[in-house]
């Protein structure tokens, strides 16, 4: 039995971002969509003290196929996963263990397990260690699903990244999980609607020790439990941080709550609206969120100098057209610093997946395309052309330079220099990842002539 093991962790890249000779690429545009990568150094972290851990993401460095590790694990979500089971393949001919998890195998394991000798199912908190226990004795199982019952207690060693690679090295999570359940939620089907906090004053601690005067918080909603978020903030008000966060729209309800969040330091927040149409959240299981509301939500952010990146999901059944012409002129009015614009995709896993399996309507099960970008089902009341075109025009709208720099004129009355440059650096980021992708020429019309050509209900590829 080995005294110590070697352990790399592996962080596949979408083909278009994937790095594959030795060379650095500095351009801040790209920079400006990496952030430290939590999901790894919390592997490593969980990790047992006989284990010695290597991280390599893809993005910033090719992998290492003749690495000296014992161990190695795949972390990946779904439109990474032909790249990772192409990893997976070309380790083990050489002989390695190979361990699989992340968002993907959890929710596809018996797919998974086909590419490794083990699947991690949900966090590695509860499961890796017993799982390097198992390794070094010779008795490793296929699947490890323990759910972890305690959310904190490990302190991640950034070292592990090269940090100048990254937007910033200053990353934190205090919570995990959610209680909703979206049908079109990984998060919530990988976290079977559970949802977890560390202990407030291990989060203040973390960040009293991170570099510099900003950090972000990788939560997929800070403020899911106000009363914790209440905590949190009133900790955070006298280190004088600027932070940034994803959180729900409702949290504008709360006058006083939003005055907390400002003067403990947000200075912008990533909020989920989905959609315009508010058949469409009821369709989705998000009728918590109110469509009527989202201009004045918007207004309210910025009158405290917090800027508004805004998610929206285009394709839900219930869309029409005057959906999307309603999407358009929310847009452009409403005042947003930056967008995150998708197309509704049927993850595996998640009830969305289910019924749209179940009702013969996806088209393509290429892993690869469940991007968010590519529209890979047929849709109930519109055209893909429709659906597809509109989608990579809004992009190119809100992305031009024209709205770009009419954005900033009118940052300058709520936003502090500092938000205004982060805003200017994220339009052209999505500038560049549009044009690196396809979008920003129309390749909607492929996608469309797609959903023309390949049979309804097509069988998933032999991964």
């Amino acid at each position: 039995m080995k005294t110590r093991l070697k352990f790399l962790i592996v962080c596949p890249a979408a083909r278009p971002f994937r790095m594959t000779v030795r060379r650095r690429r500095p351009s801040l545009r790209m920079r400006v969509f990496r952030f430290s990568m939590l999901t790894p150094l919390a592997v490593a972290a969980a990790a047992p003290d006989f284990v010695d851990c290597r991280i390599i993401d893809e993005s910033v460095e090719p992998v290492d196929l003749d690495s000296d590790a014992d161990v190695v694990g795949l972390s990946f979500m779904t439109f990474n996963a032909p790249r990772a089971y192409e990893l997976a393949r070309a380790f083990k001919q050489r002989g390695k263990t190979v361990i699989l998890g992340g968002y993907h195998p959890s929710l596809m394991p018996e797919e998974a397990i086909r590419h490794g000798d083990a699947v991690c199912i949900g966090d590695a908190d509860a499961n890796l260690p017993p799982m390097m226990e198992d390794f070094r004795r010779g008795s490793l199982r296929r699947f490890y699903r323990q759910t972890c019952d305690r959310f904190g207690g490990r302190r991640v060693n950034r070292a592990l990244l090269r940090e100048r690679e990254y937007l910033t090295p200053a990353v934190v999570q205090a919570t995990r999980g959610c209680r909703f359940g979206c049908e079109f939620c990984s998060i919530a089907a990988f976290s079977r609607r559970h949802f977890q906090t560390r202990p407030v004053a291990e989060v203040l601690e973390e960040i009293r020790a991170l570099p510099g005067r900003c950090f972000l918080f990788m939560d997929d909603n800070l403020v899911a439990d106000p009363e914790y978020a209440r905590e949190l903030f009133e900790g955070l008000v006298p280190m004088q941080r600027r932070w940034f966060a994803q959180v729900g729209v409702h949290v504008t309800r709360d006058a006083v709550f939003l005055d907390l969040m400002r003067r403990s330091g947000c200075r912008g927040v990533f909020v989920g609206f989905e959609s315009l149409s508010q058949a469409s959240l009821d369709g989705a299981a998000k009728s918590f969120n109110r469509a009527e509301v989202y201009a004045e939500a918007i207004r309210r952010f910025h009158d405290r100098g917090i800027a508004v990146m805004g998610a929206i999901v285009l394709g839900f059944d219930q869309d029409s057209l005057q959906t999307l012409e309603r999407t358009a002129q929310f847009l452009r009015e409403a005042g947003l610093d930056a967008l995150q614009l998708t197309l509704l995709t049927p993850l595996p896993g998640t009830p969305l997946f289910a019924r749209l399996s179940a009702e013969g309507r996806i088209f393509d099960c290429d892993w690869e395309h469940y991007d968010l970008g590519h529209l890979v089902f047929r849709p109930a009341r519109l055209l893909a052309g429709q659906l597809t075109a509109t989608h990579a025009g809004l992009l190119r709208d809100f992305y031009s330079w024209p709205a770009i720099l009419r954005r900033l004129r009118c940052q300058w009355r709520y936003l502090a220099p500092r938000e205004m440059g982060l805003s200017l650096l994220v339009g052209l980021g999505y500038r560049f990842k549009l044009r690196r992708t396809g979008l920003w020429e129309g390749t909607q019309s492929r996608a469309a002539r797609a959903s023309n050509a390949i049979p309804a209900g097509r069988a998933a590829p032999s991964y």
